[in-house]
């Protein structure tokens, strides 16, 4: 499903619009000279959406109008001008203000400075620019907030805002304009990494209107189960505000099936050492393929991958008929594969080739890839102000290639990793580590090193409990923790030990309504008890399955595909790349962090 959204720019145009006064609410707007007749045709061009024959009327009517109107006219246009993309023609608009300006055009004059900040993509010093703007219950100053708090991926603080904004408007199409400012602004909020999580303070319209934002977005970048989602909606929120007609139509719309093959061969090792991992992927794979619906579905042949080696599957699968391949699962296999891949069909992969290994002909990748994890820990700590540290990993395999990525990654962002310790996998007892790598002494009134600013550590729910347990007893309880997925289990025993550790994951671990938690509550009811990893795994199965369908799609560098493991898209070399959503643990339960702090923005000259 498709949609010709442009969210930032319909959210700049209808704020600019409501800023401009009816032309009998402008002092000074005589008749005499056409004054008047030119502001009317400025406003009816813009309802129409033609924002620079609007802004050109309004110049024009500036020109003729009386002393007290002029100012009020020239902001006028120059809020249109910005409202068509002009940025030049708008600051020209600006500088035509004439002194005296009274209070209410400077307040005015400010609201554009933020909104031509904004429409330059500087969000930092429209944030700036915004902390002088007095908060007042004025329409058009509430909407720019909120596009400056979307900018800042806020999303909760700009749907709060949108939702003052509509108790101040009567008429019910900019009711509903302002409502589509909500969906779309958490729309293009959610594309660019953002949360639609409700904090804990959010009562049932503003947890509804992030959830429907949610839905809304999911089915434009063709999520499954829209219209069971909708209807999921509703029930929950009967007495919520939003207007039927922002979701009627598109709740009708099916979804486009895809490019799907007529045979697909599943790779899985279902016996042996990775048997449990191998039927959780199998099982979300076949969750995803009866989700999906009768119609226009492959056929789907299993192979045991631990019964014969894996290319000897694959061959089997070609001699079958099989025209697009899934798996194998471990690296090993995955590598022994690319050997042979000869382009009959096309493959994806279950896990990441070794750097530096030539990538086939039509052999795409796909893996829940801890490194990728690290180097979106490192990224969001740097966006959090924090450039020196300390790492600590396990002496393996797994936590020598998450402590590589998580280095290159922050280095490279200009950070400074000042030391780094690991840990035999079987420690419980951390202090010595601890101390170490931290200089204190684990004495009261002792602090942790000057120079780390944060602590991040690859470890699993158990280790990662100890290490958070110790670190109070050592007293750098305040240092903040960063860590992958694995450190956190939902279902786990004692998550309250992980209290302030920040990590991203999954929307299958953290949302809590929307197909995810639909597809989660099936599985639980058919596989209860599995542990997080192999919940996990499950959602990596299904998404497998839908990405099968939107290969060709993600090939064109559309919007990424909202799956059950993250926000997917496809890079340069074939590798299926995951956004995902940031937690921190809080009384036990991974709910959104705070936001990272706006960059900082050079003094305005």
């Amino acid at each position: 499903m498709q949609a010709n959204f442009r969210p930032a720019l319909r959210l700049a145009a209808a704020c600019l619009a409501a800023a401009l006064a009816s032309a009998c609410q402008i002092p000074g707007l005589e008749r005499v000279g056409g004054a008047e007749g030119a502001a009317e045709r400025a406003q009816r061009q813009s309802r129409q959406g033609e924002h620079a024959a609007a802004a050109r009327s309004y110049e024009q009517a500036a020109r003729i109008a009386a002393d007290t109107a002029r100012n009020r006219l020239w902001l006028a246009a120059a809020g249109e001008w910005i409202a068509a993309a002009d940025i030049a023609s708008a600051e020209v608009a600006i500088g035509m203000l004439e002194p005296p300006v009274s209070d209410a055009d400077t307040r005015e004059r400010l609201r554009l400075d933020v909104e031509l900040a904004l429409a330059r993509g500087d969000r930092a010093r429209a944030a700036a620019l915004l902390r002088g703007l007095p908060e007042t219950g004025d329409a058009a100053a509430l909407a720019t907030r909120a596009r400056v708090h979307f900018g800042e991926l806020r999303v909760a603080d700009a749907v709060t805002t949108l939702m003052a904004r509509e108790a101040l408007l009567t008429d019910a199409a900019e009711r509903l304009a302002n409502q589509r400012l909500i969906v779309d602004g958490i729309g293009a909020a959610l594309e660019r990494g953002g949360s639609a999580r409700a904090p804990d303070w959010a009562d049932a319209t503003l947890a509804g209107w992030l959830e429907l934002g949610r839905i809304l977005s999911d089915a434009r970048a063709g999520a499954l189960g829209t219209q069971r989602r909708l209807q999921t909606w509703r029930e929950r929120y009967p007495a919520h505000p939003a207007a039927e007609a922002l979701w009627r139509g598109l709740a009708g719309l099916p979804v486009a099936a895809g490019d799907l093959p007529r045979q697909v061969a599943l790779l899985l090792p279902l016996s042996g050492r990775a048997e449990a991992a191998g039927q959780a992927v199998r099982d979300g794979f076949l969750a995803a393929y009866y989700d999906h619906g009768s119609a226009a579905r492959p056929r789907v042949r299993i192979y045991d991958v631990a019964a014969r080696d894996a290319p000897s599957a694959y061959l089997q699968a070609l001699a079958d008929g099989s025209d697009f391949v899934v798996g194998p699962l471990t690296r090993e296999d995955v590598a022994s594969l690319a050997t042979l891949h000869d382009g009959r069909a096309t493959t994806l992969a279950l896990n990441f080739l070794p750097e530096g290994v030539a990538v086939p002909e039509r052999f795409y990748q796909y893996a829940l890839s801890p490194e990728d994890e690290a180097r979106l820990a490192a990224r969001r700590i740097v966006e959090d102000g924090r450039s020196s540290g300390v790492t600590l990993v396990p002496q393996s395999d797994w936590g020598r290639r998450v402590a590589a990525a998580f280095a290159e990654e922050f280095t490279a962002a200009g950070g400074a990793i000042v030391d780094q310790a690991d840990y035999v996998p079987s420690t419980v007892d951390f202090n010595d580590v601890l101390r170490r790598l931290l200089r204190t002494t684990g004495q009261r009134g002792s602090s942790p090193r000057p120079d780390a600013q944060f602590i991040f550590v690859a470890a699993q729910p158990v280790h990662g409990r100890l290490i958070r347990t110790q670190l109070r007893f050592n007293y750098a309880s305040a240092l903040p923790m960063y860590a992958t997925s694995d450190v956190f289990d939902a279902a786990g025993q004692g998550n309250v030990d992980l209290d302030g550790v920040i990590f991203p994951d999954m929307p299958w671990v953290l949302d809590p309504y929307g197909p995810a938690a639909a597809a989660r509550e099936a599985a639980e009811r058919s596989w209860p008890g599995r542990p997080g990893q192999l919940g996990r795994l499950h959602a990596f199965g299904y998404d497998a399955f839908r990405v099968i369908g939107e290969l060709r799609r993600l090939r064109g560098g559309s919007s990424p595909l909202p799956g059950l493991t993250g926000r997917l898209s496809l890079d340069r070399e074939g590798r299926l790349r995951r956004e995902l959503d940031w937690a921190q643990v809080v009384n036990g339960r991974a709910v959104s962090p705070p936001p990272p702090p706006p960059a900082p923005t050079a003094p305005a000259t």
